[in-house]
């Protein structure tokens, strides 16, 4: 019997263990954690109103064998909603840009945009720089660094932070800290037309996007959401999917140790000590615990994490935004960086919404008023609107800060697991290589199918 260990239970790792049951005779998924699933999981308040513990919007990957295990259900379980734009926009400097989520240097004052204008398009050399600090100053220049981009660094990842010591290469996302609008939208498609600038340059629409991607021949990505339930319900189905299939499921287990001969893993032991012999192992999780169960040498660097404060909030009456799926604020007046609007992702009104704050461990507790009073002021919440349901969610160890010790570290430990075994598979966002929930799930499936073949 051709056996498959896939370690880690979210979705790369529940996608994963339904590629390999077509191709080994026993998949068993290991979970540490009491439920699969992630940070993809959902929650109820006092008066049942589902909120999602982050902004998850499922797309498509583009590659017809992920996307019918992603979204197609016998007997139609999900309802969906589906869009095939995602509409964003983003909240800077008092107003709200609802086009992009790409900030406008134009809302500046009119004599720091200017010489911000001219040190962004004298700076048309690319830039080999480590640090996301001297890269940044080299690509949008330094106007435009301090008064744009730091800020919003700054809120991901505190404003004490060294920035110098942020590394450029990491897949850990800046969340288009690295691209601004700054002309109007003739003379920025002009611009785009060079490289370098149009690495720097954003579209002014959502719109352009979709037609650069079209020239392009690139897929365009299709979206979805439960209509009348929160992002659960997809995890849900696709462990229904799974286990159908045959898949075994255990939860609250670890691998605890790895038995090798010649750099091929014959087998692992798991906490509750059983031991199974297998011809793949698929590694979802972080590679430390891999390195540790097999007692390699571990690139020791121990990151640090930000806490994730989520306000989930219900109010009774409508938000002043009937067209945006989720929106980012840039403006450093708000500690909210990112926003979840619910009635626009599903054909349930609730007028709910969820928005994120990230802080150290060492700072006080964001509060429920703390958020409600930022949407108000935001012009997100009308002023007459009362807060029916509510609650911050308190998640530890959430974003990582991607320092260059944290990039060295992870593609180091990365190299020393694939190098030392020959049946490994290290994917999902700990291998170092990409952070996108798509981007991760197209890596797996390359990965398998070059494996097998």
């Amino acid at each position: 019997m051709k056996t498959c260990i896939v370690v880690g239970g979210g979705v790369c790792g529940l996608t994963a263990s339904i590629l390999l049951k077509k191709r080994y005779d026993r998949v068993l998924l290991v979970e540490q954690g009491t439920a699969v699933g992630g940070l993809l999981s959902s929650v109820k308040d006092d008066k049942g109103n589902i909120y999602d513990q982050g902004t998850h919007i499922p797309v498509t990957t583009g590659i017809q064998e992920v996307d019918d295990i992603l979204f197609n259900f016998e007997n139609n379980e999900i309802q969906w909603h589906h869009f095939q734009r995602l509409e964003t926009g983003n909240y800077f400097a008092g107003s709200w840009d609802l086009e992009t989520q790409t900030i406008d240097a134009r809302k500046l004052n009119k004599d720091v945009y200017h010489i911000g204008i001219g040190e962004f398009l004298s700076s048309v050399l690319p830039s080999s720089a480590i640090d996301i600090e001297t890269y940044l100053e080299e690509t949008l220049g330094p106007t435009f660094y301090e008064n744009l981009a730091k800020p919003v660094i700054s809120k991901l990842y505190g404003k004490d932070v060294d920035k110098k010591r942020l590394s450029t290469n990491t897949s850990i996302n800046y969340f288009g800290a690295n691209r601004v609008k700054a002309f109007d939208e003739n003379l920025t498609r002009i611009l785009k037309q060079h490289p370098e600038i149009d690495k720097k340059l954003g579209f002014h629409k959502s719109s352009e996007y979709d037609t650069y991607l079209k020239e392009n021949n690139f897929s365009m990505p299709y979206y979805f959401y439960p209509n009348t339930d929160g992002v659960q319900l997809w995890i849900s189905e696709l462990v229904n999917k799974a286990q159908a299939l045959g898949v075994e499921i255990i939860t609250n287990t670890q691998v605890k140790k790895i038995f090798e001969s010649n750099g091929k893993i014959d087998s692992v032991e798991l906490s509750n000590s059983d031991v199974i012999n297998t011809e793949l192992v698929f590694w979802s999780a972080p590679p430390v615990f891999a390195l540790h169960a097999g007692e390699l040498p571990i690139h020791s660097y121990r990151p640090t994490f930000r806490t994730a404060y989520i306000l989930h909030a219900t109010f009774d009456k409508p938000l002043n935004n009937n067209k945006s799926h989720y929106l980012w604020n840039w403006d450093p007046s708000s500690e909210i960086f990112r926003i979840t609007l619910y009635d626009n992702l599903r054909t349930e009104k609730t007028h709910s919404v969820s928005a994120e704050v990230l802080r150290d461990k060492s700072e006080a507790e964001f509060t429920l008023n703390e958020g409600v009073e930022d949407l108000r002021n935001m012009g997100l919440v009308a002023e007459d609107a009362s807060i029916q349901s509510g609650f911050v969610q308190q998640i530890e160890n959430t974003f990582p800060v991607p320092t260059k010790e944290f990039a060295e570290a992870t593609e180091v430990n990365y190299q020393t697991l694939t190098s030392a075994y020959s049946n490994i598979l290290v994917s999902g966002r700990f291998s170092g290589r990409c952070w996108l929930l798509h981007d991760v799930l197209r890596f797996a499936y390359e990965d398998i199918n070059n494996y097998a073949n």
